[in-house]
């Protein structure tokens, strides 16, 4: 696991030609520019593919950026697009976001409706995705529940980030010098490339995954080959469930039944056990409801009505 937080940089066609692998050792990461705007492939940032390649063969984990300029959700959707066409066989082990900043985009509900159509479209297609923008616009135009669920990048040129909800990112100076060369530099305090990778972002093969598969199956049926073997907390409503469901198994004596069954499945009888007590409680519970209300109406039978009316007519006859 990563020592947090890590530093980086971002950058972009502006920064002209990056010679990325002699920044080994002073940054953790870099957040390159894909493009800006609608899917046009004039819009594509010149640099994008030549800083993606830089940081490959230095070994460098990457995160991409686009900056919108979307007036409408139409447009997030192009500006998505746009992005997933450049991340084609790309996994950025420290995410995509969403710059959100310019001058000439809207506000209300509209630029969050934006920002939600972006992230999701980006969301389906299994990446993980954020916001950046800088504090005041984190604060005010983009300072809704709605954007709850995404992460923030969040740019303030400053000593310490004064915004008071949760973020992963920092970008804390414009004017950091390495190499003699000015950068933006950012603090990441999240594992990105740990959880993007617990995402399935760095995929496995289907041999990989059965071979993986069969190994923990192995492992855990020698773990637990029979009712006695299976933990204190699991044993009775493992019993309970073969009882009650008719559950197969090899051998006589209750605790000596080959179970063939794993840690996971020791657990998933286990919830059913516990869900099968819980439908008794409730059915006994209503069954004391029932009676208890019954107990408390006033007898009023269709014989003692017939009584009643019969006698009312005789009084009458009378």
């Amino acid at each position: 696991m990563a020592s947090l937080p890590t530093r980086g940089i971002d950058i972009s066609e502006f920064n002209g030609d990056v010679n990325i692998d002699a920044l080994k050792g002073q940054i953790d990461f870099v957040i390159i520019r894909c493009g800006y705007g609608s899917n046009y492939t004039n819009q594509d940032d010149t640099q994008y593919e030549n800083n993606v390649r830089k940081c490959l063969a230095a070994g460098i984990p990457y995160g991409v950026y686009l900056y919108s300029y979307a007036k409408n959700t139409d447009m997030a959707k192009s500006e998505a697009a746009h992005t997933l066409r450049l991340l084609q066989g790309k996994t950025p082990l420290y995410g995509v976001w969403y710059d959100v900043e310019d001058s000439s985009l809207p506000s209300g509900e509209t630029i969050i409706d934006n920002c939600i159509t972006y992230c999701r479209e980006i969301e389906k297609a299994g990446y993980y995705c954020g916001i950046y923008s800088f504090l005041n616009w984190m604060e005010t135009r983009l300072n809704s529940p709605r954007l709850d669920p995404f992460d923030k990048w969040v740019a303030q040129w400053n000593d310490v980030l004064e915004y008071d909800k949760p973020y992963g990112m920092w970008q804390y100076t414009n004017n950091g010098i390495l190499n003699g060369r000015q950068f933006d530099m950012d603090y990441a305090y999240k594992d990105y490339p740990e959880i993007i990778k617990g995402m399935g972002g760095d995929d496995m093969t289907k041999e990989e995954v059965l071979k993986l598969a069969q190994q923990v199956y192995d492992e855990n049926e020698k773990r637990y080959p029979t009712i006695d073997s299976v933990p204190n907390w699991a044993r009775e409503g493992v019993k309970q469930v073969y009882e009650e469901l008719n559950l197969g198994g090899n051998g006589t004596d209750p605790g000596k039944i080959e179970l063939d069954a794993s840690y996971s499945y020791v657990r998933a009888v286990y919830v059913i056990s516990k869900v099968l007590e819980r439908f008794d409680t409730l059915l006994r519970q209503a069954d004391a409801e029932i009676s208890a209300f019954s107990q408390e109406m006033p007898v009023d039978s269709d014989a003692e009505k017939k009584e009643e009316v019969e006698g009312q007519e005789e009084g009458r006859a009378e």
